[in-house]
Order: structure tokens, then sequence, then C-alpha cells
């Protein structure tokens, strides 16, 4: 990574102290899809971390399908960076997708070189906030407790939808929740301009294919995700496969006084 890259990765990945532990009595009062999906997710007493660091491999499309592997670092109502290295040698594309302090950055080079990808400005950081929620809800269940400022809104027996903190705003991502609280696909309304549409709130969203556990928290191991979400163009909207590799929870040890 670059140097700005680099302060960026470390501001967001310094352990911070946990927004105490999961106590399954203190979701009681959630719609039912929110219950299951936090019981499911979070075991008792683990730790409620805002950061979760992961390294993925998939595929992304960029005209073409293109092979992946990456690091990503993500931070409850922060911001999260992305890194990947795309492509095989001798084609490579690397850089990064980020967000901090509100602002989001775009900057993907090939060979590390030669610019393929840029973007920054008003419209990547409304696009990157959407992100951010819907990635918070498939790899940080913790936040999604009302220890951590989440609030919930039922739907349906099997619905609910999620109001994410996103710095000093929110985002809404609706849930569908299996009997057994398994993550079965979210959606929300995203600022973008897919398929060169005038940029606006467009259908985004993602299904979960496969889960796994790490330190007591359960996450969406596999998946994709894309716009047009709930739409008919859905399956043509995907561009991004992924499989988490690893996930480490970041948590500050305790203080002790001298």
């Amino acid at each position: 990574m670059d140097t700005l890259r680099t302060r960026q990765w470390e501001r967001l990945a310094a352990p911070a102290p946990p927004a105490g532990s999961f106590d399954p009595d203190e979701v009681a009062d959630l719609p039912p899809p929110a219950q299951r999906l936090l019981h499911h997710a979070l075991a008792p007493g683990v730790p409620l971390a805002s950061t979760v660091v992961l390294t993925m491999e998939g595929e992304i499309r960029v005209r073409a399908w293109m092979p992946f592997r990456a690091r990503q670092v993500l931070r409850a109502g922060t911001g999260f960076l992305w890194a990947p290295r795309v492509g095989r040698p001798p084609l490579t594309i690397t850089g990064s997708d980020a967000r901090l302090d509100g602002r989001g950055t775009l900057d993907f080079r090939l060979w590390g070189l030669l610019p393929v990808a840029r973007a920054a400005g008003a419209d990547t950081d409304r696009s990157t906030a959407g992100r951010l929620a819907a990635e918070t809800v498939v790899w940080l269940p913790q936040a999604l407790t009302p220890a951590m400022g989440a609030t919930w809104t039922p739907v349906d027996d099997h619905r609910a939808t999620v109001h994410v903190p996103v710095d000093a705003d929110r985002v809404d991502v609706t849930v569908t929740v299996d009997e057994h609280g398994r993550l079965r696909d979210l959606g929300l309304l995203r600022w973008g301009d897919p398929d060169n549409q005038p940029f606006g709130m467009h259908p985004f969203g993602g299904d979960v294919t496969r889960e796994a556990t790490f330190d007591g928290v359960t996450i969406a191991a596999d998946g994709h995700v894309g716009w047009w979400w709930g739409t008919p163009a859905q399956e043509k909207g995907v561009f991004f496969r992924y499989h988490i590799t690893t996930a480490e929870f970041r948590v500050a040890a305790p203080s002790h006084p001298t």
C-alpha cells in the first residue's frame, strides 16, 4: 500500500474497546427476524467489536469477469478500505476502494502505475455510505445490536429493516432471515450510476450462499452482490462474487490501573 492507504488502514484497523458483550436478552424487543439473526450470528458473551479485518477471494466483473484476492478492514459507522489484486500476471490491477471521514475514494492502476479507474467527490461519498452499511450487515453483525446504535423496523415474518448508523446519518437495509436465523439476502437503495444511468438511488443488494464462524461470530462467507437487486434485472446486475477466507475482530485489551 502507498503511504495514504497505509495511514487509512491503520486508523480503521486500530482496536477499540468493545461496546460490551452480546446478551441475548437485550434484543428481546426487536422484530422476530432481527432476534433470530442476532441469536444465530452472535454467541452469548461475544465482545461487541466495531472493527473486522477480512481476507477474501472471488471474481469481479470489470467488463469481463476477473479473479481477485483482497484484504479489507471495516469499521462500523466509520469506513472501510478494500485493497485487492485483480487479474492474473502479467495483467494485474491493484489499488483501493475506501471511505473515511465521510469521504469516498477509488483508485485502481494497471501494474500499480497506469490509472484504470479513479473516483472521488460527492457522488462517491454517497455511494460508499451504502456500501459501508451493506457490508456491515454481512460481515459485522455486532453492529446490528441496539448497544451499537442500530434500530430495527419489522416488515413481515422473515424480513426486517435495520437502520445502520453511518457517520452522523443512517442507511436502511432490509434483510431476509430464515427460520433458523440465517441471513439469506439483503437489499437497499444505494446512490450510484449503474449501467450508465444518471446518478440516483438505485436497488442494490446481495445474497448469502454460505456462512462461516470466526471467534463466536457467524458471518456471510460466500455470496453475490449487484445492482438492480429485487428487480427482473437482478441477475444481470451482479458484479461481485466473494469467498471470505479469514475474519479477525479487533478489540482493544482492557486497561488495568497501575
